[in-house]
């Protein structure tokens, strides 16, 4: 993937008879460090931890009290009885833990996809008001040495913090 994009972008800037010189303004944006230290971030954990964190912890304290109880069972004088009920008990807490993670992976990647939408919005932005014609992902885009007076990290992370504000998304839902 990488190879393909940054064959693609030579074919671009290299085009026979084509100057960019003068007009071609890069930057790169470290994507990742935008996604744990927004705003926007910072509120979804935030919202996901108080919405998933107490049922996760109450169900792994039922799975500490699941594994004594185990511990119990390697005892031959342990009925039949015992150990089925257990198996039962055991594979309950492991579907509610199951569905519980569903649940909160499914909320959180509609969280993700907003994310995604309002850093391109903020890169947009950004570019648009500093005169930048590509802003590439140094996490992702394959970037192996740029200049730092072409992050823009800062400035990204500034405006989807700004955009965030602005539109304060509901994370009740």
């Amino acid at each position: 993937m990488r190879i393909l994009f940054a064959s693609i972008l030579a074919a671009i800037l290299f085009l026979p008879g084509v100057s960019y010189a003068a007009e071609m303004k890069i930057g790169i944006v470290d994507v990742q460090t935008v996604v744990m230290e927004s705003d926007m971030a910072k509120a979804i954990k935030k919202h996901m931890q108080s919405k998933y964190g107490d049922e996760q912890k109450k169900l792994e304290q039922q799975g500490e009290a699941l594994k004594k109880r185990a511990e119990e069972l390697k005892n031959p004088k342990v009925g039949e009885k015992k150990r089925v009920e257990f198996i039962r008990q055991k594979q309950a807490l492991d579907q509610k833990f199951r569905t519980l993670m569903q649940k909160a992976e499914q909320e959180q990647v509609q969280y993700n996809q907003k994310m995604v939408s309002h850093i391109f919005a903020a890169a947009k932005k950004v570019a648009v008001s500093k005169g930048y014609n590509l802003i590439l992902d140094v996490g992702q885009g394959g970037v192996l040495y740029a200049d730092s007076a072409m992050n823009l990290t800062d400035d990204v992370l500034k405006e989807i913090n700004i955009l965030y504000k602005e539109n304060k998304i509901d994370l009740k839902k």
